[in-house]
């Protein structure tokens, strides 16, 4: 089992690595080769039917969390009654997206602000994408949960990772070759066809013992449906917003600013993916310090957790705001740039977002899924009437206004409260002082950093490298100069310390367990050789006694 989560969670770096620089690449080529207004479409279906997706959101997890029981006790027709509850689910599912997407295909004009491109049909490329979106649900979508369960998700990252790169590479050819988007796009569902046909060819190799038949049993279904229903919601906020912004531009903005919007929020993207390595990363741990420790010592842990997470979002974020603008200028052109109050809301976004993910984790490490179900629709509703509002009078500010109101305002409070309530037993009044604090410092770091990285006056990737070199010495350094002394400094001090002699301690095994085995193999190789002496003094005697004979039998 350790085995398969280090499988996982390499292969799964390997993709987030190959998921960001690819597409970065594709995003780049379609910008220069076509023009921006092109992103602007792909932005804009593809948040679309992400909106019409949500209908999936906690299916397979509740499902793939139901059968880890069964596949642990060996139970395989309970297992194979799951796979066929879930593959008449995405069928169903895949149905719906499939006719509410061909319901919306009248008012395709409407959610576009100006004019589309010449060359483009704008409702046989929303079939493209449509297809490709339903497609999935009826190609043995449902092996990616046998796989989960099974802890095997690393046989899905590599038959990802591989089709994707041909896909990436392809698009790209496609792009410098034929400068036509019904060439590149026509990719995206034969990759997904091919993702899914090799999936489960790869799933009825490894797990033959597996297939759709039977049926759950009613009490189970309840359990199910109500995981559904806790997961759904929690689920449903980030993917909600995210979405909801991509349809939302487009029909106020038009196609360039939807591009451009996009492009912006890739770099959030390409961040929100490195720091969720790290919180998935440390999940099974914290679950497993909730089970194991008391209370106190997880709120300890907590504590120094939450440092080291504002640490390192902090300086994200600072990095963000001192070099946002000058990468975006770099990559897309500074014709096309969003004014600087726009970057800092974005900024502000992202450090709010990440900001308390620590204590989700915490919560979701916990199963506390139930306590706050309702939360995630308030935070969503609040987003999306706020970002439908506000985009009226102050642009694509008030989309990202939405979006920071119901983290900040919504989200972050309610998740604390219900939290500190459930789990510590305490008020959280003391959580909020020290993130104030912790904020009012990054903030401090963050001013500081701006006003160095500003004398840096070359605006091509010499002067980007350069602003990334103060971001990563300035604020660092004085955020240790200023919290070594703290408890949660000593703790991570003395945990990194912990890690270290742990590490030479398993070298220093390894190598006595080395020179053991080069002991044991000389003294073996010695006695090989001294058999080898004996055996041949042997054979020497036997030959000088056959020529002794030999001459005494000579006439």
């Amino acid at each position: 089992m350790t085995n398969s989560r280090t499988k996982n969670t390499v292969s799964g770096l390997i993709f987030k690595a190959v998921a960001i620089l690819l597409p970065f690449a594709v995003r780049t080529v379609l910008i220069y080769k076509l023009g921006m207004e092109y992103l602007g479409l792909g932005t804009l279906f593809t948040s679309l039917l992400e909106v019409l997706s949500l209908s999936e959101l906690g299916f397979s997890t509740a499902i793939a969390y139901s059968m880890f029981k069964p596949v642990a006790e060996g139970k395989k027709q309970e297992v194979c009654a799951l796979l066929n509850l879930i593959k008449k689910i995405y069928r169903i599912i895949g149905i719906v997206i499939l006719c509410v997407g061909l319901i919306l295909t009248p008012f395709l004009p409407n959610l576009i602000y100006g004019d589309i491109p010449q060359d483009i049909n704008l409702y046989l490329l929303y079939f493209i994408y449509l297809f490709n979106t339903s497609i999935s649900y009826f190609l043995f979508a449902y092996t990616s949960s046998l796989l989960a369960a099974n802890q095997r998700t690393d046989v899905e990252n590599v038959v990802s990772l591989i089709a994707n790169i041909f896909m990436y590479v392809f698009q790209i050819l496609a792009l410098v070759l034929f400068q036509n988007y019904y060439v590149y796009i026509i990719f995206l569902p034969l990759t997904t066809i091919v993702i899914n046909l090799l999936k489960y060819r790869q799933v009825k190799k490894i797990f033959p013992e597996y297939v759709c038949s039977g049926i759950v049993q009613k009490e189970q279904k309840k359990l199910i449906y109500k995981n559904i229903g806790a997961l759904m919601g929690h689920k449903l906020s980030g993917a909600a917003i995210t979405s909801i912004s991509g349809v939302i531009i487009p029909a106020f903005f038009g196609l360039t600013i939807s591009g451009v919007y996009g492009s912006y929020y890739y770099v959030l993207t390409a961040l929100f993916s490195i720091i969720t390595i790290v919180y998935v990363s440390l999940t099974a741990s914290i679950g497993n310090s909730i089970v194991v420790d008391s209370v106190e010592k997880n709120y300890k842990d907590f504590k120094t957790l939450t440092f080291c997470n504002v640490w390192l979002v902090g300086w994200m974020a600072i990095t963000l705001i001192c070099l946002y603008q000058h990468f975006m200028g770099v990559w897309i052109g500074t014709e096309i740039l969003f004014p600087m109050r726009t970057v800092i809301l974005f900024t502000i976004y992202f450090y709010l977002w990440k900001f308390k993910d620590m204590l989700s984790t915490y919560k979701d490490a916990a199963g506390m899924w139930r306590n706050d179900w309702l939360k995630p629709y308030v935070v969503t509703i609040v987003s999306v009437v706020l970002s439908l509002i506000l985009v009226n009078f102050i642009g694509i500010d008030g989309v990202i206004v939405g979006g920071i109101a119901g983290v900040f305002v919504v989200s972050m409070p309610w998740e604390t409260h219900v939290f500190f309530k459930s789990y510590f037993k305490r008020k959280e009044w003391f959580y909020y002082l020290r993130m104030l604090i912790y904020t009012v410092v990054i903030f401090l770091l963050g001013v500081l950093t701006y006003y160095l990285c500003s004398f840096v006056t070359n605006t091509g990737i010499v002067g980007l490298i350069l602003k990334f070199l103060i971001c990563v010495s300035v604020p660092n350094v004085l955020i240790v100069l200023f919290s070594f002394k703290t408890p949660e400094f000593k703790a991570l001090l003395e945990k990194v310390k912990h890690i270290l002699k742990k590490k030479t301690k398993n070298k220093t095994k390894v190598t006595l367990q080395s020179k053991e085995e080069i002991i044991e193999d000389k003294s073996d190789i010695n006695e090989k050789k001294q058999k080898t002496v004996v055996e041949d003094k042997k054979d020497e005697n036997a030959i000088d006694n056959f020529e002794n004979n030999d001459k005494k039998n000579e006439p």
